[in-house]
């Protein structure tokens, strides 16, 4: 698809038919074309690798099965009642 100033154009129309309180500033082809070829030039970025940031924190306690997880938690929780009933 190519992508012309009409494009811009054809988006502020939908935005104000949706009642949508923006405009895009319509490019002119020149603007259009030269950040295309720009960005065909720019490096692509590589995503950091994910973390299980919940992951870490039962490591970080020294719980790392999901029997050692429930046990853990019944553990606090009990521990917590029995804070509240004393």
């Amino acid at each position: 698809m190519k992508i012309t100033p009409e494009t811009y154009e054809k988006m502020n129309k939908e935005f104000e038919k949706e009642g949508l309180a923006f405009q895009i500033k319509v490019p002119t082809q020149e603007e259009i074309d030269k950040w295309q070829e720009e960005s065909q030039k720019a490096p692509y970025i590589e995503m950091p690798p994910s973390r299980d940031l919940v992951q870490e924190m039962w490591e970080k306690i020294g719980v790392y099965t999901d029997e050692e997880k429930e046990e853990y938690k019944n553990k606090t929780h009990i521990d917590r009642l029995n804070k509240i009933t004393n």
